[in-house]
């Protein structure tokens, strides 16, 4: 009798001690390198089985972290526990995601997808109606979130490349009325009557043709 008392008093001290996080305090320098870890798509959830109490306890909460779309919580929440189911992955898939870090979000959501169909059932979770599995069904939900991220990359770097300017080839250009933004040059004005003579500076057709020679435009001959 006394020995099943003493083991049904061992036993939460037990539970207790195996119920840990990977990193007990977060400090701001240990959140900036998580978020750097999750943006560059690192996979650090190492935290075996030891982890394990604290993320069964800990997954309600978390996943009103993703309900609500707290996405540097989550990721940091997710990551201070360190324990590496799959659904502890897919969560950071859905941070990342969510920060529009879609590189990365594809990797945390291939990984959640490979650990799912793997051999270790302690890292799984089989059933998705179940508490352990928050209601997410990790296989028919990865493909979407993939495609996703996928196709909001494709779009980034369509709004982000910018077309070639179109080529100008001003000697294909239509001759009009020239105008103040033209690109053809404006005809010199007519020549200047000179007072004492009354002659045209542009009397003889030697004349017109040299001072038109620099603009490109014929000086008419002065009116006989």
């Amino acid at each position: 009798m006394r020995l099943l008392t003493l083991a049904a008093l061992m036993a939460p001290i037990a539970m207790l001690a195996g119920c840990a996080n990977k990193y007990d305090a977060m400090t701001p320098e240990l959140q900036a390198s998580m978020m750097a870890d999750l943006r560059a798509g690192k996979l650090n959830l190492d935290c075996g089985i030891k982890c394990k109490l604290t993320w069964e306890s800990q997954a309600p909460s978390i996943h009103a972290l993703d309900i609500a779309e707290r996405w540097p919580d989550l990721a940091t929440r997710v990551m201070q526990i360190g324990y590496g189911s799959d659904l502890a992955y897919y969560y950071l898939g859905q941070a990342a995601q969510g920060l529009k870090y879609h590189n990365a979000a594809i990797g945390y959501y291939n990984y959640a997808a490979a650990i799912a169909s793997g051999v270790d059932p302690l890292l799984r979770c089989e059933d998705p109606t179940n508490n352990s599995c928050q209601g997410v069904d990790i296989a028919a939900s990865v493909p979407v979130l993939v495609q996703a991220s996928r196709d909001a990359m494709a779009a980034e770097q369509s709004a982000d490349a910018t077309p070639a300017p179109p080529v100008h080839h001003r000697h294909h250009k239509v001759a009009t009325t020239p105008t103040q933004n033209s690109d053809w040059a404006t005809p010199p004005p007519p020549a200047a009557t000179n007072a004492s003579t009354g002659a045209s500076t542009g009397d003889t057709g030697s004349a017109g043709a040299s001072s038109g020679s620099g603009s490109g435009w014929a000086t008419p001959p002065a009116p006989q």
